[in-house]
């Protein structure tokens, strides 16, 4: 039995799929960073949210520049990767306000940004929440026949502070 040419043969099975795991792993290291890029532009949205917060009433214009200018850019400001343009307002990129109620303890249910209520005020006890939606392809023709689209989402909230601060006050532990 002749064995000249095994080996040849062997790579020429094995490389493609190589090739192909290197691949996938390429793109899903691509789509993580993606995810980590998005992850990081909404948190940068939030702190600035969070010390920027209008806490007096506003008008919807206001309220727009707020929300989709200024807390937008904060977010587009960390992206690398991912597209800048496919982050819309009201579509790919929201923002939600929560209210919080001292009566129940508990937060209201979202209102989005822009408030349509004219008598709405932001209380420092409120939270801002942020949500991006973010569509990607994997670049491996043979990734993107498997898989040809994914769908990223990101939410995250912060509670504004109150303007006094945080108390810290003494443990309600009792002693030994």
């Amino acid at each position: 039995m002749n064995r000249r040419g095994q080996g040849l043969v062997e790579f020429a099975l094995a490389f493609p799929l190589l090739v192909f795991l290197v691949m996938a792993i390429a793109d899903f290291g691509r789509i993580l960073l993606i995810y980590a890029e998005l992850a990081g532009g909404v948190r940068e949205a939030l702190r600035y949210a969070m010390v920027n917060a209008p806490t007096g009433a506003m008008k919807q214009d206001q309220w727009n520049a707020f929300c989709y200018g200024a807390m937008l850019n904060r977010t587009k400001e960390t992206l690398v990767l991912s597209p800048k343009n496919a982050l819309i307002p009201q579509q790919t990129y929201f923002v939600y306000f929560e209210p919080f109620r001292y009566d129940t303890n508990q937060f209201d249910p979202p209102v989005l940004c822009p408030p349509t209520g004219k008598n709405f005020v932001l209380k420092r006890e409120d939270r801002v929440v942020v949500e991006v939606r973010v569509r990607t392809t994997p670049v491996t023709p043979l990734i993107q026949a498997l898989l040809p689209e994914v769908q990223i989402r990101y939410r995250a909230g912060r509670t504004l502070f109150p303007p006094d601060g945080v108390y810290f006050g003494p443990s309600q532990m009792p002693g030994p």
